[in-house]
Formats: structure tokens, C-alpha cells, sequence
């Protein structure tokens, strides 16, 4: 375990989601709040990155910048851990429940 070169950094304040992303004909919104607290996110049609869009479509409804949102596990699949630097957690989840259909 010596050999291996461990990087370690600064802890900023934030917030981790877990993410379902599922593409959608229709508009990109946040469906619905799992049992294990997993937020299920339709992203509708567009061009670009999945994880682009994940992070313009999170930055716009919670009203963060994109700098703030990033996402630390799960970039190659539809199941997301995204930070959200400077909100709580139930800031944020007020804000997604808000929006909820």
C-alpha cells in the first residue's frame, strides 16, 4: 500500500444525489423520489453529452451554477452520484420536491 500515491484534497461543502437518468420523447424533468431516496431524472431529446445535459438541466432547476455540479461516480452510465457544492441536502430536496409533478 506505500507504493501507491495518494492524492488527497480539500473537502468542500455540498451535497451527493443519487441520480437515474432515463431519456425521454419528452421534456427533461425530475420525475419522482425513490424509496432509497435515488431521484429519478427524464432527460428529453437533445444533442451533446448525457452528463452535459444532466449538469445544465440540475444547474437550471436548482438554480446553481454548472461549476457547482459534479458528477463523481456513474459518467459512463444511467445511475449518477452527483456534488452539488454550497446547497444542503434538504435544500435540495425541497427544491426537487417542488418540482415534482
Amino acid at each position: 500500500m506505500a507504493d501507491k500515491d495518494y492524492k488527497f484534497h480539500d473537502g468542500e461543502k455540498g451535497s451527493a444525489l443519487a441520480i437515474r437518468v432515463i431519456s425521454t420523447r419528452g421534456k427533461s424533468c425530475f420525475s419522482k423520489i425513490r424509496k432509497d431516496g435515488t431521484v429519478v431524472v427524464k432527460l428529453g431529446p437533445g444533442g451533446g453529452d448525457l452528463n452535459a445535459r444532466l449538469i445544465e438541466f440540475v444547474s437550471q432547476e436548482l438554480k446553481v451554477s454548472r461549476s457547482q455540479i459534479q458528477i463523481i461516480a456513474g459518467s459512463d452510465g444511467n445511475n449518477k452520484l452527483v456534488s452539488i457544492l454550497d446547497l444542503k441536502p434538504k435544500q435540495i430536496q425541497k427544491k426537487i420536491l417542488e418540482k415534482i409533478d
